[in-house]
């Protein structure tokens, strides 16, 4: 059986070679000669050597004494490493983090780059489609967070909300001809609407899209579904260069408009808000109090949280 040695033997172990006297290392350490002694002691045993022996003017320290010494030295520098408290500095980071999300994620994580590769020049953002595996992959560390408006998330993982309550928005190409006809009744009906074709994107998690689709108004279920695509920048592409019209959250609409690929329409309401949803920023238990995550994090979610962010500035 292993014996023992905690981390006061050890500082006794140091202070005694270095004063190479009992009752001095007992005077420095604050604790009466006697517990010094069974200190001396204990070290003995667990070791199985004298380790200091008596000279003229106190004690020399054995050869398994001095042999012991640099690796009692490292590791109460390990020690005191541990304890230390950890002063995060970003300029100093050099990392890779990997984020999963739907195509059109981005854009959550756009307005926080530029500020990021100027704090921090060693860090590199890399973004993949997320899966229905996002669990594990955050479990596992392959992904550091995804960003994704699913309505719970699973026990052991965290998350903050970067817009509440989202709603889409009907898209199509500039002089669509439906433009004219809202122009004309304001608001357009699901049957203005499904005179066209839609083009539909299908994302992941695919357990949440099920349940947004469930959620459907009856009549828009109907719709004749053209082009079907995982892929919403795509997708818009698809709408700016044809008649056929779709759906989209209102930050990627506003941000078509805004970029003036894409108009939006004016839909009946029950359109647009059995849809809502609020994108999430998750993570799991494994990196929430690392410090580069939680820096990451607020980066993130200071840039989402400005004014500008929703006008697309």
């Amino acid at each position: 059986m292993k014996k023992a040695l905690d981390r006061d033997g050890l500082i006794f172990f140091k202070t005694l070679y270095e004063t190479q006297n009992l009752v001095n290392a007992a005077y420095q350490l604050g604790i009466p000669p006697a517990t010094a002694s069974r200190l001396l002691a204990k070290l003995r045993e667990t070791f199985n050597d004298e380790l200091f022996t008596r000279c003229a003017g106190g004690l020399a320290a054995t050869w398994r004494a001095t042999e012991l010494m640099p690796q009692v030295r490292r590791l109460l520098d390990d020690y005191e490493r541990l304890l230390e408290e950890n002063d995060f500095d970003p300029k100093a980071l050099s990392r890779n983090f990997h984020i999963g999300g739907v195509d059109h994620g981005v854009l959550f994580l756009a307005p926080a780059i530029t500020r990021i590769t100027m704090i921090a020049p060693g860090v590199s953002v890399e973004m993949s489609e997320i899966t229905n595996d996002w669990p594990v992959e955050l479990r596992t560390g392959e992904l550091d967070a995804v960003i994704s408006p699913m309505e719970s998330v699973p026990e052991g993982f965290h998350y903050l909300p970067l817009l509440e309550n989202c709603a889409n928005k009907l898209v199509c190409r500039p002089g669509h001809p439906l433009e004219e006809l809202a122009a004309e009744k304001g608001i357009l009906s699901v049957e203005d609407i499904l005179h066209y074709g839609f083009v539909e994107v299908i994302w992941r998690p695919t357990n949440f899209f099920r349940v947004l689709k469930s959620r459907e108004d009856s009549e828009y279920a109907k719709r004749r579904v053209v082009f079907r695509t995982p892929y919403f920048i795509g997708a818009t592409r698809v709408v700016a260069s044809s008649d056929l019209i779709m759906f989209v959250s209102e930050l990627l609409a506003d941000w078509c408009v805004k970029k003036e690929v894409l108009h939006d329409l004016p839909v009946a309401e029950t359109l647009t808000t059995g849809g809502r949803f609020t994108p999430k920023l998750i993570w799991h238990d494994r990196s929430h109090n690392d410090p580069a995550m939680q820096w990451l994090r607020g980066m993130i979610l200071s840039a989402v949280r400005n004014p500008d962010f929703l006008s697309g500035e």
